[in-house]
């Protein structure tokens, strides 16, 4: 049995939902920075629903590459994207961009990447707005896991969430989608960190895991 912690589905997998998204209302001016940098889509989504002014032409910095094509599909002319989709590759390939620029960096409420803190750090102008929260849910009704399982796991904040109502069995397998999400389960042996950071490709891999 694959489980994956979220709320979006895949034939043939188990969903527990346990966390939820709430987009921020805020307002802001595009034209006022010189470059946008976006944690995931989740704040792509918050700012075109937002009350705020877009610049269509405003250099776009995406941690990954799913992130960047939403911003290309909203309309976003000049998007780039670091080789692996992590908030210190953001910084490191794009440093030289950053200086001497006024940036808006949108992101969620709670975050693990440590980018900011590294930006601010080297000098760089950052404005930091928070446009969306991981809210965490109790399950309406507590799921029977069958053991063992794959379960899946998209972002730190569900691994948190997940352990708090269930447990992993020695013979279970975890798959993440990211380091940030595996020091979560960092003591935890059967523990898979996908190469690609994409969903699909982690659901691939626990169903290859499970079969």
């Amino acid at each position: 049995m694959v489980y994956f912690i979220g709320d979006k589905e895949f034939d043939g997998v188990k969903n527990i939902k346990l966390t939820e998204i709430k987009f921020y209302d805020f307002e802001i001016d595009l034209k006022d920075f010189d470059c946008l940098i976006i944690s995931s889509k989740n704040a792509l989504k918050s700012l075109m629903q937002s009350k705020s002014k877009i610049d269509f032409n405003i250099k776009v910095f995406a941690v990954g590459i799913k992130s960047a094509n939403l911003a290309k599909e909203y309309g976003f002319k000049d998007v780039s994207y670091p080789s692996k989709s992590y908030g210190k590759e953001l910084a490191n390939e794009f440093l030289s961009e950053f200086k001497n620029k006024k940036c808006l960096y949108l992101r969620a409420k709670k975050i693990s990447s440590g980018l900011n803190e590294y930006l601010l750090k080297e000098g760089v102008y950052l404005k930091e707005l928070i446009a969306y929260e991981n809210i965490a849910l109790k399950p309406k009704e507590k799921i029977i896991l069958h053991h063992p399982a794959v379960f899946v796991f998209s972002a730190p904040s569900s691994v948190e969430q997940f352990l708090k109502f269930y447990q992993l069995n020695k013979e279970d397998k975890a798959v993440v989608i990211g380091e940030n999400t595996a020091l979560k389960l960092n003591k935890f042996k059967n523990l898979y960190i996908c190469k690609e950071q994409d969903l699909n490709s982690c659901i691939k891999l626990a169903k290859n895991l499970d079969s």
